[in-house]
């Protein structure tokens, strides 16, 4: 049966949060249909602290540090760029198990503009020392990633999806740990990518190889932070090309990826696919604004078939 993104992490939550009375869950008055199950069976630990973002981080971070597990939930750029200050200095300076739930990536609240649009979190997040990053892009993994954060006890943020994803991997083959997954055996193109932008690929994948005339090798990269890590490093060490498709700004993992090539001196070339760096004021659809963007199946093809102007 197809699942909401949201539900397939809540619903696993509020299975966890069950079993561990330590788990809380905060709101920036923002909800999902499966949260309902949360705040009816234990009203005590789910507490709506209305929309004061910079707040609500806060009083996560003060749970934590008296022993809670907790779970902050909001749009993506209300809980990334309005609070980058309480998420660098109160929860990832004091390694806090603050796990900052951010639903909106990319184009997700389309027709909201500018003001909602997830393009600048990842960029932004990736520069706070100690905190891990995990963006889902299917079922499997999201529901994997509700109950990993509360064992590992470290700082998260989670990019969650909105909406009805197929699965790109079995469950019983997914490893969170490794912090990507193989979306799609090829050959040494490597064509990296992150979150539910990775489904447009899938797509795009055979007129792709045949614009470049050559096998690929689809990454799905769920854990930006372990990107240097040896299992992501043996793959590039062999790569002969490498490309990153994602729905945010240039700053995200296709930076990631070019420090790795340049301090491990790969030979690999990079070219990166991204958001144009501009505010889009267009009112649709994700669809739609993936289209305006360049970023859905037919114009990740183009770009493809024009090298020169795949950064655009």
């Amino acid at each position: 049966m197809n699942v909401d993104m949201r539900d397939a992490f809540f619903e696993r939550l509020v299975q966890v949060a069950k079993d561990d009375a330590r788990i809380v869950f905060l709101s920036a008055d923002h909800g999902a249909f499966a949260l309902q199950e949360f705040e009816k069976s234990m009203p005590e630990r789910y507490i709506n602290i209305g929309i004061s973002e910079q707040n609500m981080i806060g009083v996560a971070a003060g749970l934590a540090a008296s022993g809670k597990i907790v779970f902050a939930y909001g749009i993506s750029p209300f809980v990334s760029l309005r609070v980058m200050e309480q998420l660098t200095l109160d929860v990832a300076a004091m390694q806090l198990p603050v796990n900052v739930v951010s639903v909106g990536a990319g184009f997700t609240y389309s027709t909201d503009g500018p003001t909602h649009h997830g393009l600048q979190d990842l960029p932004a997040v990736l520069t706070i020392p100690g905190l891990a990053i995990l963006n889902s892009s299917d079922p499997v993994n999201t529901r994997v990633f509700a109950e990993h954060v509360v064992d590992s006890r470290q700082p998260h943020y989670i990019r969650i999806e909105k909406g009805v994803f197929p699965t790109l991997e079995l469950a019983e083959n997914f490893d969170v740990e490794k912090g990507f997954s193989v979306a799609r055996s090829g050959g040494s193109v490597l064509l990296i990518s992150t979150g539910s932008i990775v489904h447009e690929i899938v797509r795009a994948l055979p007129e792709i190889e045949e614009s470049l005339g050559d096998r690929v090798t689809l990454i799905d990269l769920f854990a930006p932070c372990k990107a240097g890590e040896e299992p992501l490093r043996a793959y590039l060490r062999e790569a002969t090309a490498v490309y990153t498709v994602e729905e945010s700004y240039a700053r995200g993992i296709a930076s990631v990826m070019g420090e790795i090539i340049a301090s491990n001196g790969f030979r690999a070339p990079l070219k990166a696919i991204h958001a144009a760096p501009s505010y889009h004021y267009a009112s649709g659809d994700r669809d739609h604004l993936r289209k305006t963007g360049h970023l859905d199946a037919n114009s990740i093809v183009a770009r493809f078939r024009a090298p020169h102007d795949l950064s655009r």
